[in-house]
């Protein structure tokens, strides 16, 4: 009992409840805000797990394209108990029953639908009951109450029938009303022409000195005693039969709401769970809210008491100011106290509180303000000391309630550990404490003492332990201790001002004397009271002072060079996007370029084929050769345009073996014999040799090496303007273009029919062997709207088969 006072009290200090209130404005109905204000803290490292993957998958639905419906549903907690007592609910209750009953089907439907994007929160598909039998109740209670919570009209046949008989009466009494208010007889009685209902009657307002020249009933006086309201006797017969209809409709209806109240009698023990379920996935949906508005991200949970937190922000701070500073808080295992020293109003408390209200957090479900890549620990026990505890009405003094704090804590902790008692509920070894200057108000030195006595105690029980202080004998033995570390927050000695940002692994000063003229403290008394500081500790808080200092600017040129190197890395990444475009684009243009000169070398072949018809029947040979050698430069120039440049090698510097173009033809081969001295050379090109003239040759500066296991191919090389004219020798009747890409193949081809119809060839042997057959298609494609081709076919058996097409020309 103890403990949980002792819990209590820290949740308080931690400003715990203050944070569910505003988890509470995220929910949308009344049973979610509760649950809100009354989280479960778990305990278990699995269900706090769970508790978080709820939350994860809660914003997942909230922020996608079929986003959580909106549960705002009325509190019906009290009509179902109600009606579980054999109570006859009203129309309105039955009426929220069914909004509600209509919001389950809509919930589950949606949890159904989308189990694989958030198995966590859908798994309460199943405990949102019986939908089918709330289906059925849902269309009964439907079919009777109207959304705007009055009974319909066809709820019953009687309802119905009685309801058309109060219609026509009240039609005839309106009827009869308009007569009089228009009669001679009433003219001179009547206060105003009107008429009105009291209890359940029509009557109309009668002067009251004239009351006695009509005979009726009197229902009501007016305030001023002037006006009468009257029920003349000729409307007394009516308004009876009206009165009536009125009672058998009440009757009616109460006989039908008691039997609907007898239908959801029976569904109340799960419905009332099902509305709990609803107010379970409405606070999930608040944590979800709260996560977003925090920027908050899901820690990795253990039980080892691990803390490592990356840009971790206090929850009050993000939701109030505009810019909070996030620190990075590692806290393992191998640690079990850590001391907090700086100055005043340098965050130290806010740390001690983030800590507090992080450990409860994780435990409940909520999202924590910090890096995704965050760690947190599970503390089933969270214990605070923070604050002035004085007391006057028990007589406690600030030291003597700190005190009697630390001592209830011992003996939690003392109990915990002791074999032969009952395991304590503030679970020593997975409890977190945090103490806020422990053992003030008393002598420094010896409640410098007595603290460090006590953080060595809770130390050797297994306690997580978070203090802070300025006491000079703690930081020391932080730094001395196994077990212990130092942090500190940092002070900014040029500006004279906190930065809010905490350093680990270092203790820090309390500059107290600069925090004070900072505040406004007169200088002379500042100076004096440096004067008066004793040598030993002037000299600790200056070395403090300066290691921060030195720490802060280490940390400055850090963070700039790392956003250097992020912004050289961000440059190198776009410069190779850029060249990556440029190269593309390049290669779009040389591959557009190259379409566009194949459909223009198409219309030039079709005109030459013209021309050399024309020719055969003029027998115009000059004509010939002038359009022979006005091909060719196209070819040249076109080959200018997208072949890549080389530079060529004179013959007389080409041995055996050099690679060579046959200019003129675009094709490369092998030199298989020297060319001094000769007019003709040997030249392996493919896997077939050719006798070329020397004159016609340039090297080249490499040859491309075909594919390895793949036969050599002949290759379209760069085009250069001649003026030499073609021998017969050099007219090539066999294409090899096995291994070749379709749109490669088609270019050697139609080079190769241009040479052969130039050099009056009157057939052309094309290898393309046998493959896919995609080659053979495209090429035989080809063919068949080819101007130069008479016919083709495929070769026989002695000449390659269906590997080789032999093409006859014009």
């Amino acid at each position: 009992m103890q403990s949980e006072t002792l819990q209590s009290e820290s949740c308080n200090v931690l400003e715990w409840a203050t944070l569910l209130d505003h988890l509470a404005s995220y929910a949308q109905s009344a049973i979610g805000t509760e649950r809100c204000r009354s989280l479960v803290l778990e305990i278990n490292l699995s269900q706090a797990q769970m508790r978080q993957q709820e939350t994860s998958d809660m914003l997942r639905l909230r922020s996608g394209a079929d986003p959580f419906p909106v549960l705002r549903f009325p509190n019906v907690a009290e009509w179902l108990g109600r009606v579980a007592k054999g109570a006859c609910l009203e129309v309105h209750e039955l009426r929220d029953i069914a909004l509600v009953l209509g919001l389950i089907d809509d919930v589950q439907r949606y949890l159904l639908r989308h189990q694989a994007d958030a198995p966590a929160v859908c798994a309460m598909a199943v405990q949102l009951g019986p939908i089918e039998e709330y289906r059925r109740l849902t269309i009964a209670l439907n079919a009777a109450i109207d959304p705007d919570g009055s009974m319909r009209e066809s709820a019953s046949p009687e309802l119905h029938r009685l309801m058309h008989r109060a219609k026509d009466l009240k039609q005839q009494m309106r009827h009869r009303l308009d007569q009089i208010l228009h009669s001679r007889r009433y003219e001179e009685v009547l206060q105003e022409h009107y008429f009105a209902q009291r209890e359940g009657r029509y009557v109309v307002p009668i002067k009251a000195e004239m009351q006695g020249r009509i005979p009726g009933i009197v229902h009501d006086i007016s305030s001023s005693g002037a006006t009468v309201f009257l029920e003349p006797r000729e409307l007394v017969d009516l308004n009876n039969s009206i009165k009536v209809v009125d009672l058998d409709i009440e009757r009616e209806v109460r006989r039908i709401l008691r039997e609907l109240s007898a239908m959801v009698a029976p569904h109340q023990p799960a419905l009332a769970g099902s509305v709990a379920v609803l107010g379970e996935l409405d606070a999930i949906s608040a944590k979800a809210g709260l996560s977003q508005r925090l920027q908050a991200a899901p820690p990795r949970l253990n039980e080892q008491g691990r803390i490592l937190l990356n840009r971790a922000r206090h929850p009050f701070l993000v939701l109030t100011k505009e810019q909070v500073v996030p620190n990075d808080l590692v806290f393992d295992e191998t640690v079990r106290v850590l001391i907090i020293s700086g100055p005043n109003t340098g965050g130290k408390t806010v740390t001690l509180k983030l800590l507090g209200l992080f450990a409860l957090m994780v435990r409940c479900g909520l999202h924590l303000p910090c890096a995704p890549e965050s760690e947190m620990a599970i503390f089933p026990s969270v214990y605070a000391d923070i604050g002035d505890a004085q007391d006057l009405a028990r007589d406690l003094s600030s030291f003597s309630a700190h005190i009697t704090q630390m001592v209830q804590l011992l003996k939690e902790v003392s109990e915990g550990t002791d074999p032969g008692t009952s395991p304590s509920p503030i679970h020593p070894g997975r409890a977190l404490v945090l103490l806020d200057e422990p053992v003030t108000s008393t002598d420094p030195a010896e409640g410098a003492a007595l603290a460090s006595a006590l953080l060595c105690r809770l130390a050797a029980a297994g306690v997580k332990v978070v203090a802070t202080t300025h006491y000079s004998l703690l930081k020391g033995l932080a730094q001395e201790t196994s077990g212990f570390a130092n942090a500190s927050v940092e002070f900014n000695i040029d500006t004279l001002s906190p930065t809010y940002r905490l350093i680990q692994g270092q203790p820090g000063g309390s500059a107290a004397i600069e925090i004070a003229g900072r505040l406004g403290m007169d200088e002379s008394l500042l100076q004096d009271a440096r004067a008066r500081l004793q040598g030993d500790n002037r000299l600790l808080e200056t070395l403090l002072n300066d290691l921060q200092d030195k720490q802060r600017r280490m940390s400055e040129d850090q963070a700039a060079a790392t956003l250097a190197r992020q912004t050289a890395e961000q440059a190198a990444r776009e410069s190779q996007e850029l060249l990556t475009y440029l190269q593309e684009s390049e290669r779009d243009e040389r591959q557009g370029l190259k379409k566009k000169l194949s459909q223009e070398f198409q219309r030039a072949r079709a005109a030459v084929q013209a021309t050399l018809d024309d020719l055969k029947r003029d027998q115009k040979l000059l004509k010939a050769k002038e359009t022979k050698v006005r091909l060719i430069e196209l070819e040249q120039a076109a080959g200018r345009e997208v072949g890549a440049a080389q530079e060529p090698i004179p013959v007389d510097r080409l041995s055996v073996g050099a690679a060579v173009e046959v200019v003129g033809l675009g094709m490369t081969g092998t030199l298989l014999e020297s060319p001094q001295g000769k007019k003709r050379v040997r030249l392996k090109v493919g896997e077939g040799e050719i006798l070329a003239n020397v004159g016609s040759l340039v090297g080249l500066a490499r040859l491309p090496q075909p594919a390895r296991s793949e036969p050599r191919k002949t290759t379209a090389v760069t085009y250069r303007r001649t003026s030499q004219t073609l021998a017969p020798e050099d007219i090539q009747e066999t294409l090899d273009v096995r291994g070749q890409a379709a749109d490669d193949a088609l270019d050697i081809v139609v080079a190769g029919l241009d040479r052969a119809i130039l050099g009056g060839s009157p057939f052309v042997r094309i290898i393309h062997g046998h493959g896919t057959g995609r080659l053979r298609v495209v090429l035989r494609d080809y063919l068949k709207a080819s101007p130069y081709v008479v016919s083709f076919r495929p070769g026989d058996r002695a000449e390659g088969g269906d590997g080789v097409t032999i093409v006859e020309l014009r």
